[in-house]
């Protein structure tokens, strides 16, 4: 169920509380003024106040239930904007290393192993030269689309480590296997033309990538991915490398 979906739902749920509670206090004030046997005509009060109620009670619901469901609304946008990018809607350098973080927690519960990969596009400030921060800017967001495509949806992470540099998070694979999908990801790069404002660009990006395990340390895991992107960029651009133990911290 999407987050819209259950804050409607939630909503709908919070219009039933409020209208039932707000009938049931009415009918049982009837009730009281009922047995007290004080009106001449009980059973047409007890009728006309339940109706009263309803009247007042359901509007009331209704603009409670709007108000929370917009007050949830905002509250998530708040979330998202303390989270993510805002110029590629990606995670975050800071949400992305509590996202890091889970991981490594969870390898420690269950086992396992991730890798860690920074990409960073290749001589990049060429194109901001050239084409301006407009094109500059929508190249990175075409290169968040493509790299968000490539991976495999809530099993990995995928953020903005700054300017033109990304970090991904792949989970549950082994080293080969995290250099394959660095390797996919780095041939979709060199093989899409990305339109912007009548210019057609090509790009490629460089890859540094280590392997995380439940005894590995945050900061010395993306210190030694960044050695292996700088040994990347070194060799000549648009490759990748592995860190592994040669460039470990």
């Amino acid at each position: 169920m999407s987050t819209y979906a259950r804050d409607i739902k939630d909503s709908l749920t919070f219009f039933v509380f409020v209208a039932t509670t707000a009938l049931c206090l009415s009918f049982t004030f009837s009730v009281f003024v009922y047995r007290l046997g004080v009106l001449e005509d009980p059973q047409r009060f007890l009728f006309a106040n339940l109706v009263v109620a309803a009247c007042v009670a359901i509007p009331t619901a209704a603009i409670a239930s709007q108000h929370e469901f917009q007050l949830k609304r905002y509250q998530r946008k708040l979330e998202a904007l303390a989270s993510t990018d805002p110029l590629t809607g990606l995670l975050n350098r800071r949400f992305f290393r509590i996202s890091a973080e889970d991981e490594l927690m969870r390898q420690r519960r269950s086992g396992g192993m991730a890798a860690l990969v920074l990409l960073d596009l290749d001589q990049f400030k060429l194109i901001n030269d050239r084409f301006g921060h407009q094109t500059g800017d929508a190249v990175l967001k075409r290169v968040a689309e493509i790299a968000y495509s490539e991976l495999r949806g809530p099993f990995d992470k995928l953020g903005r480590w700054g300017g033109e540099e990304f970090v991904i998070l792949l989970s549950n694979l082994n080293r080969d296997q995290a250099w394959s999908v660095c390797d996919r990801l780095r041939q979709r790069l060199e093989s899409t033309v990305i339109e912007h404002d009548g210019a057609k660009l090509s790009v490629t990006a460089s890859f540094g990538f280590e392997m995380l395990t439940a005894d590995s340390s945050l900061d010395r895991v993306v210190e030694s991915a960044d050695r292996a992107l700088y040994v990347s960029k070194q060799a000549g651009r648009n490759r990748i490398t592995y860190a592994g133990p040669r460039l470990a911290a």
